[in-house]
């Protein structure tokens, strides 16, 4: 006759709050209610993601960084301005750009003269031929342009100098040869003496006695100031 196995003894079980004896199938502690049966889930792993997240940032910012760095130290180069083209100085008597005289020679030191005062006429010395307003007159030898008379001569040259400005005058061998101040004149350039020739109401006929004159004159506008 066979035996029959009997069932392995049931395993004791205890409450985990307050140690009471549980049996096999329990699920609640009859002594304090405890639930024995249900099972705390682990906790995820989150912990690794968050800090690989952190350290991907942290090297984001140290590369940003870096290059902040790196161009705040190259500084973009300044573009210079480029230098003026030197300017030639044109030779005593001939025209300037600006219609004015000529620029002084080199070495030649200006004059100092003084400010012209407006409207106010000259009033001729002693003895000084008087110049009727319309007609040219002489002074010294040499011809005057007429007090606030406009009109058109011919530019034989110009110099900072008032007695070489005179000797040329009195070297062009005509009784039409002048000099004037440029500073009384607002169609000339300040700071010369103009050594001019005759007395024109129109421009071609100022420039037709121009092309007859020796050296390089040119016709001009005389404008009182």
């Amino acid at each position: 006759m066979t035996e029959l196995a009997s069932p392995p003894p049931a395993m004791e079980r205890a409450c985990p709050r307050c140690g009471a004896s549980l049996a096999a199938d329990q699920e609640w502690c009859l002594n304090c209610g405890t639930d024995v049966a249900s099972r705390v889930a682990p906790t995820p792993r989150w912990r690794v993601p968050i800090v690989l997240v952190g350290t991907l940032l942290a090297l984001v910012a140290a590369a940003l960084i870096l290059a902040l760095v790196e161009l705040s130290g190259d500084p973009q180069p300044v573009a210079q301005a480029p230098g003026g083209a030197p300017t030639a100085t044109p030779a005593a008597g001939a025209p300037a750009d600006d219609g004015g005289t000529a620029a002084p020679v080199a070495g030649a030191t200006p004059t100092p003269t003084a400010t012209p005062t407006p409207s106010v006429t000259p009033t001729a010395s002693p003895g000084a031929e008087t110049t009727a307003p319309g007609a040219t007159g002489t002074s010294g030898g040499l011809a005057t342009w007429p007090s606030g008379k406009t009109g058109w001569t011919v530019v034989l040259a110009s110099t900072p100098s008032r007695a070489e400005a005179e000797r040329k005058a009195r070297a062009a061998g005509t009784a039409e040869a002048g000099v004037l101040h440029s500073d009384d004149f607002a169609s000339l350039r300040k700071g010369y003496w103009v050594v001019f020739s005759g007395q024109y109401d129109a421009r071609k006929a100022a420039e037709a006695a121009a092309e007859g004159a020796p050296g390089d004159a040119y016709a001009r506008r005389v404008v009182p100031r």
